[in-house]
């Protein structure tokens, strides 16, 4: 059996960067990970979700480019070269083993579980060590309704086989507005259905009420305070049953996006067999991101925190080496930027103006209306905030 002074499970951003830090500081390191490797940002994540988002809006401006004096006569979407374009990009963005094995990384490619508190199998190879770090990612959260087996999530979305020609999510976060505006610049009637009271929460409520008004006004329908009550199969595709402000509504829709978040699932890794404690949305870490069992450690998705590329990257970090060196950093991730690739895309850092009075903050607050900036009226995308 191969022995080693850390095995990372996981080559997202969290796995990758646990795997380099930990080589950097002179380990022997394995990475495992079912492949390909990159993980959920960029095999089914962030990165064809830029590239989809990229389509939309070169698509929209196509169509609109007249404005502009271009004329552009007979627009139409090839769904085929979206796709093709899409695989590109992502594969020009997935890390390459051979990469990772000149940097010292010895990468095993299958399913990974532990079989014993210092041992994890991969396809039944046995990998030993002193400590590890789970970056085993997430899994959408598929909604307790009758007739989910109806729907899809964001992973196939992003890459579906035909064009919807209507497009229906369940749920107003980030992913669902994202893709919610690139479907509905590529040209799919699409319906958002939130349950609470604006989209976006954790973002600023004007902020959001900005961005979903600019998404309405290109043809997003939004339902808030929704509930989907129910799903059936139709001869146009799937019939959405839902109660909103009260009342039973219906509709139809080629396709219905579950979009109401993610979960690291512990049973991908054999957790329960070695007692790690499950959190609300992942493992159970300490602000070091030790676990529940002493020499194992967990980042992004895994660790239960913000599910962020940027966030997972320094906790990737901040486990290597709080698992090689004992508990001398904490994962402070307060200052980590996040952007929602909308159209206009929204930038957020720190504490939200909700958030600061929880932290004895008294927040001062400073609005700027860019309507009528220069920038805004020469590019032809509107009043920015």
């Amino acid at each position: 059996m191969e022995r080693f002074d850390l095995v990372v499970i996981g080559a997202g951003a969290a796995g990758i960067t646990a795997a380099r830090t930990a080589a950097d500081l002179g380990a022997r390191v394995a990475l495992a990970d079912r492949g390909p490797l990159g993980g959920l940002c960029v095999n089914r994540g962030c990165i064809p979700k830029k590239a989809l988002v990229a389509a939309g809006r070169a698509h929209r401006q196509t169509r609109e480019s007249v404005t502009f004096g271009t004329l552009a006569t007979g627009v139409r979407l090839d769904w085929e070269a979206v796709q093709r374009r899409q695989r590109q990009v992502v594969e020009s963005q997935r890390p390459e083993a051979a990469d990772l094995e000149r940097r010292g990384i010895r990468v095993a490619i299958g399913t990974a579980r532990f079989s014993d508190p210092h041992i994890v199998e991969v396809d039944g190879m046995p990998l030993g060590a002193e400590r590890f770090v789970i970056a085993a990612g997430s899994e959408p959260v598929i909604p307790e309704v009758p007739g989910r087996e109806l729907l899809i999530t964001s992973d196939q979305l992003l890459f579906l086989p035909s064009f919807p020609a209507s497009l229906t999510f369940i749920g107003g976060g980030a992913v669902a507005s994202e893709l919610a505006g690139a479907y509905a610049d590529l040209g799919s009637r699409v319906t958002v259905l939130a349950r609470d009271a604006e989209i976006l929460p954790g973002i600023d409520a004007d902020v959001a009420r900005m961005l979903r008004k600019r998404m309405e006004a290109r043809g997003v329908s939004f339902r808030l305070q929704t509930s989907v009550t129910g799903l059936s199969p139709d001869p146009a595709g799937v019939r959405i049953d839902f109660d909103s402000a009260g009342m039973a509504n219906r509709m139809i829709s080629s396709q219905v996006c579950a979009a109401v978040g993610r979960r690291f699932h512990p049973r991908s890794i054999g957790a329960a067999r070695i007692g790690l404690d499950m959190g609300r949305l992942g493992l159970r870490t300490t602000p070091h991101l030790a676990t529940s069992v002493p020499h194992i450690y967990a980042a992004g998705d895994a660790a239960g925190n913000r599910q962020l590329t940027p966030v997972a990257a320094h906790e990737g970090r901040v486990a290597a080496i709080n698992a090689l060196r004992g508990d001398v950093e904490r994962a402070d991730e307060a200052v980590i930027p996040q952007v929602i690739f909308t159209s206009p895309e929204v930038g957020a850092v720190g504490l939200s103006y909700a958030e600061a009075p929880a932290h004895s903050i008294q927040a001062a607050v400073a609005r700027h209306d860019a309507h009528g900036a220069s920038n805004s009226v020469a590019t032809g995308e509107g009043a920015d905030y």
